[in-house]
């Protein structure tokens, strides 16, 4: 009877002995984890979470940025005054118009870049290097060229024109040009990141099914309308909401270019609250303006999560 519990004993013990140093290893590495990510989770809490925190606090006080201890709590009135004014109003709707159509026209461009980069035609790394340029130029580079470009005087567009016999246009100076100039302009700039994410999908699909519908006799077309289409619907609705979320906060465009003119026809919000806050003096007003925009970028992400895990996928 003892050699048998002398027997259980020692398995006992075995195991014990060998917990020890798995638990010592996954403690080390959870230091290890720790060390490694506190410098970016400082940084994230410092320049992101606490100006977040801060804002919010911000957007229910009524203050100056020349005198902010003078600070007055007026709660939702800030709110109120967006409903209240036409301010708020004009400026998202000038916003959700330029998202509008930056997405209208980048999405089918970018799709159409894509299928030519993912064939076999001559000069795609002449085409690739074409389009990514502007993808990685500054925001500030891009707007100050197409000022010069879309000069109502001499500017190259106008200068192009005038071969064709067209007179000079406004452009940047009018109220009916100035947002259709500016969703132009970063229709150049961000095509091409569209177009690599459409390629990244594209290369993704599994060819069996293209080919299998080409035996089964499928037109190119049809297999691009019935096949491609549909698999890429995922990666639409991610380009979608990129391109959404970029347009939602531009801001060079207005400063750089028009100033939120003429008539407040490109005011976009951004630069909408950077006048209320740096110009105007109204910062917990601003505040308010960005919670807002903030709650609607949250709102489109939600939706884009929804969908992403929604069976929305052929």
């Amino acid at each position: 009877m003892s050699t048998s519990n002398t027997l259980t004993a020692a398995p006992a013990r075995t195991t014990a002995r060998a917990r020890k140093p798995a638990t010592r290893r996954q403690k080390r590495d959870w230091l290890f984890a720790a060390g490694f990510l506190a410098p970016f989770m400082i940084l994230l809490l410092i320049f992101q979470y606490v100006p977040l925190m801060l804002m919010a606090k911000n957007s229910v006080y009524d203050y100056s940025l020349l005198n902010p201890a003078a600070a007055k709590f007026v709660g939702l009135r800030n709110f109120a005054d967006m409903i209240e004014y036409e301010d708020a109003a004009v400026s998202f709707g000038v916003t959700f118009l330029f998202a509008l159509g930056v997405v209208l026209t980048v999405i089918p461009i970018a799709f159409l870049l894509a299928l030519f980069l993912n064939s076999k035609l001559p000069a795609r790394g002449l085409v690739r290097t074409m389009i990514m340029l502007p993808v990685v130029t500054s925001a500030v580079v891009v707007a100050t060229m197409w000022s010069f470009l879309l000069d109502p005087s001499n500017g190259l567009v106008n200068g192009v024109l005038n071969l064709f016999g067209i007179a000079n246009q406004p452009f940047l100076t009018s109220t009916g040009q100035a947002l259709p100039a500016l969703v132009v302009m970063t229709l150049w700039q961000q095509v091409g990141f569209g177009a690599i994410l459409f390629l990244a999908g594209l290369q993704g699909l599994p060819p069996e099914l293209t080919e299998a519908a080409r035996i089964d006799g499928a037109t190119r077309r049809q297999v691009l309308w019935n096949v491609t289409i549909p698999l890429l619907s995922r990666t639409t609705l991610f380009v979608v909401v990129i391109m959404t979320v970029f347009s939602l906060q531009a801001f060079a465009p207005a400063f750089l270019m028009t100033q939120g003119g003429p008539q407040e026809a490109t005011n976009l919000v951004v630069y909408h609250i950077y006048n209320t806050a740096f110009i105007m003096q109204q910062a917990g007003y601003a505040s308010a303006l960005s919670v807002v925009l903030l709650l609607v970028v949250l709102a489109i992400s939600m939706i884009q999560m929804a969908l992403l895990r929604a069976r929305w996928n052929h």
